[in-house]
């Protein structure tokens, strides 16, 4: 049997539709077994909070034979805090992957011999670089790939001396040093420390570093010498050596902020850090990356009985049926941690019964019932999340009402119910909640337990 990988299967997931409500019933009382609302929900089926994603270009390949070559997100070791934009090319057949150098000009991501008199009377030979090849599971850059660069200049070597290798700078006769740079400045790389040499007959030179190891300056001369990688022989004409690249941690906090980081960034889960604190992470689904993102918290907890709401029909509702709205992601507020209940993109509503007019979905964390015979009833269920439900957050609302809401001991789940000439047990502020009227959820930050 193939084995399909986690990252594809909850991409093909997050496609589906939650299950419908399987025609369970509600029950008589809020006493009545099974669906008592006073009982602790059952956890349905959970998954860890920090999903993987595509690591390769292969695996993008893997989950869309059709995907042309071009900008992907991909995630160092699959970690899903751990994106960045790669160039998928050769789609149509052995994928490979670049790493994008957002910092390109005359001065940048360059590497120079320097023409001197032992080069045949030839000119500075400069190569410039736009994109350069990465190995996705080592981050070592192929130096000697040529793919995505453009040269100038001639000079002899032995042989005519047309491109430099990425990442060096070389002179051959103590005169005009030869010169390089490295910037990885808007990308989440840096250069690893000490992975310069001088190397040649009587060479000189030095690497320097940014404080942050993203930009490396470089000189080298000799008699003939070059300052390079560790490992580079003669950096010319294609002659390659590995560079090794760090992985810099980010702490985005919005899926604004990693679409400004990753243009190419598509709808999916995205680890996002509460105010950019790097010790509160969660796990969000960026939505409409390709306009104006927005933030949803995926529901690990799902089922009938989990997370949904559920206005109970009655003798007041038309003969209508109850209308119960599951919830598999809910919109949240990256820097509130205000969940708008209202938002329906990801739920699914069965049941229909009349209000005045007709009733076809209820809000996030509502109950509602309009004749006091059968409750209404709710869940929110924020287990395999990082977060949990604020204190006090619930009210009773409208005619003769009654009702509860009851918090698990951690706040990550409570329970609903309500009944009512007509009434609802809701968020503060919530009026009428259903067919899209919505009120916000205060969530708070709770570190997940692994």
């Amino acid at each position: 049997m193939m084995h399909t990988p986690r990252w594809k299967k909850l991409m093909f997931a997050a496609s589906l539709a939650v299950l419908p409500a399987c025609g369970m019933e509600a029950p008589d009382s809020p006493d009545t077994k099974g669906l008592d609302p006073q009982a602790p929900t059952e956890l349905g089926q959970t998954r860890a909070a920090l999903t993987s994603g595509p690591a390769s270009c292969q695996d993008i390949k893997t989950a869309n034979p059709a995907a042309a070559d071009g900008a992907y997100v991909l995630f160092h070791g699959g970690d899903r805090s751990k994106p960045w934009s790669a160039w998928c090319r050769n789609m149509a057949g052995t994928p490979a992957e670049y790493l994008s150098l957002p910092s390109t000009g005359p001065s940048l991501n360059f590497s120079q011999y320097t023409a001197g008199v032992h080069n045949g009377g030839g000119t500075n030979v400069r190569t410039l670089f736009s994109k350069v090849r990465i190995d996705p599971t080592t981050l070592r850059v192929s130096t000697g790939d040529l793919t995505f660069s453009t040269s100038s200049g001639l000079l002899w070597h032995g042989d005519a001396v047309t491109s430099m290798s990425y990442a060096a700078a070389m002179n051959c006769d103590f005169g005009n040093p030869g010169l390089g740079n490295v910037d990885l400045r808007g990308t989440p790389f840096a250069a690893a420390p000490g992975q310069f040499v001088a190397v040649g007959s009587y060479p000189s030179g030095a690497a320097t570093y940014s404080s942050d190891n993203q930009v490396v300056d470089l000189w080298g001369r000799g008699n003939c010498g070059w300052m390079s990688v560790q490992g580079a022989d003669h950096p010319f004409n294609g002659r390659s050596a590995q560079f090794q690249l760090q992985y810099r941690p980010s702490t985005p906090a919005s899926c604004q902020e990693l679409k400004t980081a990753l243009p190419a960034a598509a709808d999916g889960e995205y680890v996002l850090y509460v105010n950019g604190d790097a010790t509160r992470p969660w796990t969000a689904w960026c939505q409409n990356m390709a306009g104006t993102p927005a933030e949803y918290l995926s529901l690990a907890s799902t089922g009938p009985s989990l997370n949904f709401s559920q206005y109970t029909a009655g003798y007041n509702n038309g003969g209508g049926t109850d209308v119960r709205t599951l919830f598999s992601k809910v919109r949240i507020d990256p820097a509130t941690l205000r969940v708008s209940t209202g938002d329906q993109t990801f739920s699914t509503s069965s049941g229909l019964l009349w209000h005045g007019d007709a009733v076809t979905s209820m809000s996030y964390a509502a109950a509602m019932n309009c004749d006091f015979v059968r409750p209404g009833l709710g869940n929110v269920d924020l287990r395999g999340t990082s977060f949990a439900v604020a204190p006090g957050e619930f009210v009773m609302v409208g005619y003769y009402g009654s009702g509860g809401a009851t918090y698990s001991s951690d706040n990550q789940v409570v329970d609903l119910w309500n009944w009512g000439e007509c009434g609802w047990m809701s968020v503060q502020g919530a009026d009428h909640p259903f067919n899209g009227r919505g009120a916000q959820l205060q969530l708070q930050y709770k570190p997940m337990s692994l």
